[in-house]
């Protein structure tokens, strides 16, 4: 896979697929986490291209023009950060959200080559965005292609983890998606010395424990039979993991020489479950190597006002769906289509 360079962009129009799928709130971008990480790679682009297209999604339109999926908050973003010259002068231009085509998620060639004519070289620094689509996995066979900065350094540090994890490992699992989450817990089972595993993800497990379709996974904090899966006990009201759990869950943490981390521990947005913020204090406070992803992790370090910490001890991932998706298989279809 190659990794974009000055002398790959050097006097090229550049399509860039960015991550501009952000939470927007009243035409405002109210969290630039993805945006910031995009920025070292548009500023190559801009210091060595001679236009620099940038394209990509927000949210999930179905292949019709929706209002608030617009673009026009990313690129008033943009102008605060210092950008409102070039995007005057038209050096850098910011094309529409590509969802509102039916044809990007299509996989349409005719859209495809639509796209590939108004750039020379492809630059991928989406690696959130995965998932086949005519924007992230057909437009490199079109033109010649690299990975951007964030994007090579994602899969680095993840296969790092998936392949090299520094001992004691321990994984930490919460959210919602059951179905994405199983297949992790069970490679990271393999790899880990302890997975805790919290979250609504947690209470579906016990739910439906010993029901092997699902999972056969202790539900009690201590591991049974051997097993280093261990799944939290939660509050009364299901919101939440127990403040026992996050107690017996200390000495592991503190332990660890590497940590990673995806999905949060309960309804974090109700302050009275404040567990989530508990564990991530637990983990910033550890000596571990620390990999931190998903959106919504993300979004409940900025609510207790941890994100910056997290970034300055860790590594916090663009990705949620991309990162785990990753650590099951080892790559991803924009990884294959850029090598």
């Amino acid at each position: 896979m190659q990794v974009i360079t000055k002398d790959f962009i050097k006097s090229k129009r550049v399509l860039l697929r960015a991550d501009i799928d952000v939470p927007l709130e009243k035409g405002n971008v109210i969290e630039d986490f993805r945006l910031k990480a995009l920025l070292p790679t548009l500023r190559m682009c801009l210091e060595n291209a001679s236009r620099v297209i940038m394209i990509g999604h927000i949210g999930r339109p179905q292949g019709t023009v929706v209002e608030e999926l617009k673009v026009s908050p990313i690129v008033d973003w943009l102008k605060s950060q210092g950008y409102e010259g070039v995007l005057g002068s038209g050096k850098l231009k910011v094309l529409e959200n590509l969802r509102f085509d039916p044809r990007e998620e299509n996989m349409d060639e005719v859209f495809a080559q639509e796209l590939a004519s108004k750039g020379d070289a492809f630059v991928n620094e989406a690696f959130a965005a995965y998932r086949p689509a005519v924007s992230t996995t057909i437009l490199p066979i079109r033109l010649p292609h690299a990975a951007g900065l964030r994007f090579a350094e994602e899969v680095r540090i993840l296969r790092e983890v998936r392949e090299k994890p520094k001992k004691p490992f321990v994984a930490i699992m919460g959210g919602a998606k059951v179905e994405d989450k199983l297949p992790v817990i069970k490679v990271l089972a393999q790899k880990a010395d302890a997975v805790l595993v919290g979250g609504k993800i947690a209470q579906v497990l016990i739910k439906h424990e010993g029901d092997p379709s699902v999972a056969t996974l202790p539900q009690d904090d201590h591991a049974i039979g051997g097993s280093n899966v261990m799944v939290g006990k939660l509050n009364e009201e299901g919101t939440d993991i127990a403040l026992e759990t996050t107690g017996s869950w200390e000495k592991l943490i503190m332990g660890a020489k590497m940590i990673i981390w995806n999905g949060p521990m309960g309804k974090f947005e109700d302050p009275k479950n404040d567990q989530t913020a508990s564990v991530a204090r637990m983990i910033l406070a550890s000596n571990a190597e620390i990999v931190i992803g998903g959106g919504d992790t993300v979004a409940a370090l900025n609510q207790a006002g941890l994100l910056e910490e997290a970034q300055q001890k860790g590594f916090v991932s663009v990705g949620g769906g991309a990162m785990l998706k990753l650590l099951v298989d080892g790559t991803l279809p924009t990884i294959k289509a850029l090598s």
